[in-house]
């Protein structure tokens, strides 16, 4: 058996947009709904969501049964041993948070190819399909997508020499975490941080590299999309669920109160 094709990076530069979902909730019941919706893609967060090495095999499984949906997992950090272990499991896609220089953009990549390109170890295990697939070592190389987050002010300054990095495929505009570094948290700094991340896109489509961003809101989506977001998140789980439940609670609370005043 071939090892699989990694959709996600093939359609990073040709084709749609694509349109992917987060989730936060370390639930592979919620990463077979979600991604069983249409999304192109789902995140499987390991930085902030209650990850385990199991629970994040158990989503990957989720996702792989609901073809074409893809899987990205954002690792926790730029510690080698965690990318390894995930890889391991069949993560084709990850995404690596809060890197701010080439140096260390550099670093992930070694650490995520197998040699000669870099130094990752062989281990087999759930990639591979325990031997199912026999040429792994030989492809898994080109099948990695590495995804690169830009979410501080130096990360900026260096975003053209990130972007140069042999093995770096994307870049992702962490919106909230670029936002506190540059002082500009809060409502009233809405309009400065869009133009931040616009620029951050229009410089990221000057390099010919593919850039994508988080945004629950639509008026946001669709500035991004205007300035050439390649890959956008429009939802998270967790946001997702208190709503619509808050919306039935607050709906029926409603009926209760009327029917009360009648």
């Amino acid at each position: 058996m071939q090892t699989p094709k990694n959709r996600f990076k093939a359609d990073l530069l040709e084709g749609p947009v694509q349109l992917g979902f987060w989730l936060a909730l370390a639930s592979p019941s919620i990463a077979e709904i979600c991604a069983g919706l249409g999304f192109d893609w789902v995140l499987i967060d390991a930085e902030h969501g209650a990850q385990t090495l199991p629970g994040i095999t158990e989503q990957l499984r989720a996702v792989d049964a609901a073809p074409p949906c893809s899987a990205i997992v954002r690792v926790p950090g730029h510690d080698p041993v965690t990318i390894r272990q995930i890889l391991d499991l069949g993560a084709q896609t990850i995404m690596v948070p809060m890197v701010e220089t080439a140096e260390q953009a550099a670093a992930i990549v070694t650490a995520s190819r197998y040699p000669p390109h870099g130094d990752r170890g062989i281990g087999g295990a759930r990639a591979a399909r325990w031997g199912r697939y026999p040429a792994y070592v030989a492809e898994a190389n080109e099948q990695l997508c590495i995804i690169v987050q830009i979410e501080t002010a130096l990360a900026l300054d260096n975003l053209e020499a990130i972007a140069a990095v042999d093995g770096i495929d994307a870049l992702f505009v962490g919106p909230v975490d670029l936002a506190a570094s540059l002082g500009l948290l809060g409502a009233g700094n809405f309009p400065a941080l869009a133009k931040v991340a616009e620029n951050a896109l229009a410089r990221s489509r000057a390099v010919g590299i593919p850039c994508g961003i988080l945004s629950r809101d639509p008026r946001l989506v669709q500035q991004y999309l205007d300035g050439g977001a390649r890959f956008l998140a429009v939802g998270i789980d967790a946001f997702t669920l208190a709503k619509a439940a808050g919306d039935v609670v607050n709906d029926w609370k409603g009926r209760l109160a009327t029917r009360a005043a009648d």
